[in-house]
């Protein structure tokens, strides 16, 4: 079974289809996208520091505007996989310390990823919640699947996709949140879940329900066989509240 992974010990390189951004620089034309997206990063506050805002721990990687800064951008991105047995990490800027980063994000430019946020205020997101237990390359398709049809503009109704979150709540065993080892190494024991999550703006339950099929029926694609997957996962729907 060959999954959607750009994680080489998941799924080898030869077994992915030639990449959009390949094209692009053969034919020397960029490849615009629908809407200029962000990545963002949430890092996780060092055992015994400060406490710090949501708004301070969340930090802008890259943005991108064409499928070649995407794909540029995503190659140096974990896999949901990679999180299985390490933690992300960040390095702090000065060649000795690092950051545990506990969610990578990617969002609309303008809009950051916080439920404060003007545009995501009244709306709401759809969470998926996947076990380690299901292996790494059934959950790097499902994200894999996730970004690249809201990037596309083909998950339905679209206009109303603000961005979506991959969010680590994976632990080990007992070892402490913050500190698996000094560089967040798991150890293969992980626990807990990977979260997905793709967040809208405010629009009609007609809208969510609508978004709430798209996206199940995205997520359980066999992409690389190009038939769905049995079953699809099934999402819950939260709505987001102004003054939370």
């Amino acid at each position: 079974m060959v999954y959607l992974s750009f994680n080489q010990f998941i799924t080898a390189a030869e077994d992915l289809p030639g990449d959009s951004e390949n094209a692009g620089e053969a034919s020397g034309e960029t490849l615009p996208l629908r809407h200029t997206w962000v990545v963002w990063q949430q890092l996780m506050a060092s055992s015994g520091s400060k406490s710090i805002t949501y708004s301070e721990s969340t930090r802008q990687l890259a943005t991108c505007d064409t499928v070649e800064s995407f794909w540029s951008t995503w190659a140096q991105l974990p896999q949901p996989s990679e999180l299985l047995t390490n933690r992300m990490v960040l390095s702090s800027g000065d060649g000795i310390g690092f950051h545990i980063v506990d969610a990578v994000m990617l969002f609309r430019e303008g809009v950051t990823p916080q439920w404060e946020d003007p545009t995501n205020a009244d709306g709401g997101h759809l969470q998926f919640q996947f076990k380690a237990s299901i292996g790494g390359g059934r959950i790097d398709e499902y994200w894999n699947n996730v970004v690249l049809a809201v990037i596309g503009a083909t998950l339905e109704p679209n206009e109303f996709i603000t961005g979506v979150r991959l969010v680590d709540k994976l632990s080990a065993g007992a070892a402490s949140s913050a500190g698996q080892n000094q560089r967040g190494d798991r150890g293969g024991n992980s626990t807990g879940h990977i979260r997905i999550e793709i967040w809208h703006s405010a629009c009609d339950h007609k809208d969510v329900q609508a978004l709430l099929s798209s996206a199940e029926q995205c997520i359980a694609t066999r992409t690389l066989e190009g038939r769905t997957g049995g079953a699809p996962p099934k999402a819950e729907v939260k709505a987001h509240k102004r003054h939370q």
